[in-house]
């Protein structure tokens, strides 16, 4: 039986968390209608850039702390943890973590929203009128590579979900059950050899290509649940060596040039969400800056987390990668700010977010890396590890440390030490950028229970296995028939 989303739910979940948070100032508008018959190809392409609009719901606003706080990287700021009960749940993981919970929600029904709108497109593709038949499969591969996007999103989330594989008409009674990871995985896997086969483009700012494609597949093959079948190095090998014989893509010279506005869509850049003011804000800047400077000039905003001493400490003195992530001094009306009411204030903070093309803190157009190509070879570097060639992978992770000017010797003399010492360069280079938590679980929901309630100050005691997914909301549980209490995730029945 086909799985059908219930999209007039989803929509009215997401236009009131809109609504409620303020995280999104415009809607992307739909073009299209699933009975349209003849349309032409600026009406398909503007359906297509509202699908790519969607996923900027993912990192627009606060949802930015999903993938980061509650790691061994970043905890939530006390003032911010113990305010906000459902924000809070991400670091404390105590009861607040539950189907009721906003921000995990707001996950859930952002990637379906986003899935609706790939799949609204694909749908319409068929229908487009004067142009070529390889013009038609390019616009259905960047859709396709879209929704695999967003189900590689919600499988890393919450596991089993729903699959929603074609534009549908709203339902009143809705029956679509979770699907096993194993099905889920296949057919993201189908999306993205579809578009690594038929995906024609010259662009790349913030549009699939082939080399976006392969690289999802890549994550794909070592991110995948062990339970799914679907984990596998030696795919994961092959794919970037095929993106390696692109030669697109190379590291960027100088690691702070990564995060500078005249850098964005560079030559490290295989994803990346694109923003621009004012039509495309977001308000990153502000929710990780520091309320001591208030609401305006460089590090001034309203601090959500902040970095770990865990994450702090791993940098060697000379590794140019900590003064272009963290942020240590703060200005306020150009005087260095010695003091504050709160510690935490002037306490280190995330810097990669910051955006002084505007004065106002709130108002933030800088770009947001989802996938890069230094990302690619250190997850290389994994495989060759894990292949037994430890000189290989310790060749791989010093192009990044070169690049960084960390010069102190990988030590790693064994796979064990090899795959600590990749898995701390990993933090040390993707800091903040959304990994953290994905890094740690793909180790074993163990490593992640050991590495989260060590350094975490908020988790201690409390976070448990079963934290390695998110619960499925309340109103999913509620309007789905599909969907029972006892299909919930363990731990939060």
């Amino acid at each position: 039986m086909e799985k059908r989303c219930f999209l007039l739910i989803m929509i009215v979940m997401i236009s009131s968390l809109i609504s409620c948070s303020n995280f999104l100032e415009e809607e992307a508008e739909s073009f299209l209608a699933a009975e349209t018959e003849k349309i032409d190809a600026v009406m398909l392409e503007a359906e297509l850039q509202g699908a790519y609009k969607a996923m900027l719901l993912y990192k627009n606003g606060r949802q930015i702390m999903m993938g980061i706080s509650g790691t061994d990287e970043a905890q939530g700021a006390t003032v911010e943890v113990n305010y906000w009960a459902d924000q809070g749940a991400i670091d404390k993981y105590n009861v607040s973590l539950n189907s009721d919970n906003w921000l995990t929600a707001w996950m859930w029904n952002s990637s379906y929203f986003s899935i609706s709108r790939a799949n609204l497109t694909i749908n319409s593709v068929k229908n487009v009128i004067d142009v070529t038949e390889d013009w038609k499969s390019s616009k259905e591969a960047e859709a396709r590579f879209i929704r695999a996007m967003s189900y590689f999103m919600l499988a890393q989330y919450f596991g089993e979900v729903p699959l929603i594989t074609e534009d549908i008409e709203p339902s009143s009674t809705p029956n679509y059950p979770r699907e096993e990871l194993a099905v889920i995985y296949s057919y993201i896997l189908e999306d993205l050899k579809f578009a690594e086969s038929n995906l024609k483009t010259a662009y790349r700012d913030g549009r699939a290509t082939v080399g976006a494609a392969k690289a999802l597949m890549m994550k794909v093959y070592m991110y995948a649940q062990p339970e799914s079948g679907i984990r596998d190095y030696t795919k994961a090998k092959k794919e970037f060596e095929e993106i390696e014989q692109l030669k697109v893509y190379t590291l960027q010279p100088s690691y702070a040039e990564l995060f500078m506005p005249d850098y964005e869509n560079g030559t490290e850049s295989v994803y990346e969400f694109q923003f621009d003011y004012p039509d495309e804000p977001n308000t990153v800047q502000y929710n990780l800056g520091s309320r001591a400077v208030g609401e305006y000039g460089p590090g001034s905003g309203y601090e959500l987390l902040l970095p770990t001493k865990r994450y702090l400490e791993l940098f060697e003195e000379g590794d140019e990668r900590f003064d272009a992530s963290v942020r240590t001094e703060f200005y306020k009306d150009g005087e260095l700010i010695t003091s504050a009411p709160d510690p935490e204030y002037i306490a280190p903070h995330c810097k990669k977010y910051e955006d002084d093309r505007n004065s106002y803190s709130l108002n933030s157009a800088k770009n947001m890396y989802y996938i890069r190509y230094a990302d690619l070879i250190l997850l290389y570097a994994e495989c060759l590890n894990a292949e037994g060639d430890l000189a290989g992978a310790k060749a791989q992770v010093q192009r990044i440390r070169n690049r960084a000017n960390a010069i102190s010797p990988i030590l790693a003399s064994n796979e064990q030490e090899m795959l600590d010492f990749i898995f701390e360069e990993r933090m040390r280079e993707l800091g903040m950028e959304g990994w953290r938590r994905f890094d740690l679980i793909r180790r074993g929901s163990d490593y992640f229970v050991e590495q989260v309630g060590k350094y975490n100050d908020f988790a201690k005691g409390n976070v448990q296995t079963f934290h390695t997914l998110y619960p499925i909301p309340s109103n999913e549980i509620s309007m789905n028939y599909g969907i029972s209490e006892e299909d919930q995730n363990p731990g939060y029945k």
